[in-house]
């Protein structure tokens, strides 16, 4: 056991400097080889894999980065190092929700720490945002559903409505509202019994 502890010690300390002097490719290399001398669950382990998942984040390597700092976070949940490497990754790839969650437990375990303060105030900024407008496009995908849906509106402003689904539909938010809103089961029960051929070729071009 000593001497896994001694190899541990000495691999992670080669990644350390090696990481310290810009030689990532090294660090990753010293960081992966300290982790198969480490046990599941341990804290040295939790340790390498935050430390690998800093190498990742400066390769711009996002997905491992957060791959990495989950599997650290299993092991030791409030780590603000690693929570931290997480958030920037999400981040990085668009996930603006997950970042500002791991942004609010960093500041709940760690309320000192300075450098999450800028990054919470400009996620919560985004993620407000992100609400706003999803709230509005709720409120629109639900008008034009009562055009749509409605026989005894007037065809123009069916087919208009019609178009603008469409449109909605191509944007990966507003097919996400669609999508809950159960826009397909809707869409093919009208198809089944729409009269109007132009409300009909309407939906068909666009449909599966």
């Amino acid at each position: 056991m000593s001497k896994m502890i001694d190899d541990f010690n000495k691999l992670k300390e080669n990644g350390n400097n090696a990481f310290k002097e810009g030689d990532y490719e090294a660090a990753l290399d010293f960081y992966t080889k300290a982790l198969k001398v480490t046990s599941d669950e341990s804290y040295e382990r939790a340790t390498c894999l935050k430390n690998r998942a800093a190498v990742y984040l400066k390769q711009g390597k996002n997905n491992k980065v957060i791959d990495d700092c989950t599997k650290s976070l299993e092991i030791v949940p409030d780590d603000p190092k690693a929570l931290f490497r997480r958030c920037q990754a999400y981040e990085a790839v668009g996930k603006i929700e997950e970042a500002y969650t791991d942004a609010k437990h960093i500041h709940r375990v760690d309320p000192g720490n300075k450098a999450i303060q800028p990054v919470l105030t400009r996620l919560f900024a985004i993620v407000t945002k992100r609400v706003q407008e999803n709230e509005q496009l709720q409120n629109k995908v639900s008008n034009m559903f009562k055009y749509v849906f409605d026989p005894l509106t007037p065809t123009d402003k069916r087919l208009t409505a019609v178009n603008n689904l469409v449109v909605i539909a191509r944007e990966p938010s507003g097919a996400n509202v669609l999508m809950k809103s159960g826009v397909a089961k809707k869409i093919n029960g009208l198809l089944k019994c729409e009269p109007n051929d132009e409300i009909y070729l309407g939906f068909r071009a666009h449909s599966g």
